[in-house]
């Protein structure tokens, strides 16, 4: 598991997000009790809640719009 502290430093380490995934990050809203399913649950909704957890600087980018699906 990845702590919150890890996951933005490595999320903010560069342009990249630090070779994270969309598996570590469903992995990370999981063990955060985000969401039980994240798999099934909007990827970009996701993504944005857990950036948004660790206080990324970046997390209101990935703000889902009403338009996604």
């Amino acid at each position: 598991m990845m702590t919150i502290q890890k996951f933005k430093t490595r999320w903010e380490s560069d342009g990249f997000g630090g070779g994270i995934t969309y598996e570590d990050i469903a992995k990370c809203a999981k063990s955060w009790g985000l969401y039980d399913r994240p798999m099934r649950i909007n990827i970009r909704l996701v993504t944005y809640m857990v950036l948004k957890r660790a206080g990324c600087a970046d997390a209101e980018y990935y703000k889902p719009s009403v338009d996604d699906d």
